[in-house]
């Protein structure tokens, strides 16, 4: 089994856990049975739900141990020995829940407030500040550091483009910032990964997916997404479970049924981020680029992350919102005309979905054992 595959196999049992164990306790009531349904005090509200987020972190910690470290040692691919790793790992991983349980306290306030209506819009809130506070998230996450600006051409000049440091070949920065105040992150490493014409095509490419609109599109699809999602979660919890979302029983009830509505994302969104890859590759050559120079940048990421030049059907339109190095290669040397994509769709989605307390934000394949992605997840 190859290493693509074997973090695949990974994802559906991390991401099959936490969603069986979600409708379990949704089933069987256990958010009414063992939280608060009535307000109490502050500081028992904090508690309690800082010992939902530490149960969390304790079922994710074998996935996570395997996907970051066992796994790759495996492959070859390990970068830090034990120690080192469950430090980098305890780092993220108490950062992100102590995100979690300051989320769903604003949530709870929230729904005391002003009921759902006010629930919805505190989530709406706190994912737009999640997407403008993306670089400095990923700092107090993974310790991410930003350097130098990256590039000179006149194509970047436009859109600001700086470095970042990340110890992994799957960090692979991205564009962060609320549309309108885009900046663009590029991996410290890929200075010396790739050629200076490389990296410019790089530049080239995500200055083209924000000015294309794809961006924008991925971005805004994410969070329609997640908003619909949290909605219903909202009202699934007050008239199918009938629990008041002024309790934090109400809230984790909220996050579960959200978790639900995630899975389902992570099924449906991949097609729509596959169809703004392929903008992306397209507009970068109508801008200029040569083709051989973003064929030889496909296939060298390909080689860096998990190494899968082609997949078959079905899991690629499930499971992989980047296509393969194949149908990205097919496409850019064929006549078809783009079509209108919405770009990073799916992953934007998944670091979003903190904003409801989702528990399959890191689950999935490419970024289960590794907290530097937690926040910036793989992309083209």
């Amino acid at each position: 089994m190859s290493y693509a595959r074997a973090r695949l196999w990974l994802g559906i049992c991390g991401v099959g856990t936490f969603t069986v164990l979600c409708l379990l306790l949704l089933i069987f009531r256990a958010p009414e049975r063992w939280l608060f349904v009535g307000q109490q005090s502050l500081s028992a509200e904090v508690w309690q739900l800082a010992l939902v987020f530490l149960a969390y972190t304790a079922i994710s910690a074998p996935f996570d141990i395997f996907g970051g470290h066992i796994l790759p040692l495996e492959y070859g691919r390990n970068l830090r020995e034990f120690p080192a790793f469950v430090r980098f790992w305890f780092q993220g991983a108490f950062v992100h829940g102590v995100f979690l349980t300051v989320i769903s306290l604003i949530a709870l306030q929230a729904a005391r407030l002003g009921g759902l209506p006010l629930l919805v819009g505190a989530f709406t809130g706190v994912s737009v500040l999640l997407l403008a506070g993306q670089a400095l998230v990923a700092t107090l996450i993974s310790g991410v550091r930003y350097g130098k600006t990256a590039g000179d051409t006149p194509e970047s000049n436009s859109l600001s483009a700086v470095t970042a440091t990340g110890d992994s070949s799957y960090f692979t920065g991205g564009i962060a910032g609320i549309p309108g105040l885009e900046r663009i992150i590029l991996p410290e490493k890929w200075n010396i990964a790739f050629s200076r014409q490389e990296r410019d095509v790089i530049v080239l490419r995500r200055r083209e997916l924000v000015r294309s609109g794809c961006r924008t599109r991925g971005v805004a699809l994410a969070i329609l997404w997640n908003l619909a999602g949290y909605t219903l979660a909202g009202m699934l919890t007050q008239t199918l479970s009938g629990v008041p979302l002024s309790s934090v029983a109400g809230v984790v009830t909220c996050s579960l049924w959200f978790t639900i509505w995630n899975f389902i994302g992570l099924l449906a969104l991949p097609s729509p981020s596959q169809r703004g890859a392929f903008c992306g590759d397209a507009f970068t050559v109508r801008r200029g680029a040569e083709v051989h120079q973003l064929t030889g940048v496909i296939e060298q990421l390909d080689r860096m992350q998990d190494d899968e030049y082609a997949r078959p059907k079905v899991v690629e339109t499930y499971f992989h919102p980047i296509p393969s190095v194949e149908r990205r290669l097919a496409r850019l040397n064929s006549d078809t005309s783009p079509e209108i994509g919405a770009w990073n769709a799916a992953r934007m989605a998944i670091y979003l979905s903190w904003a409801g307390g989702s528990f399959l934000s890191r689950a999935v394949h490419c970024n289960s054992g590794r907290p530097d992605v937690w926040v910036f997840l793989p992309c083209d």
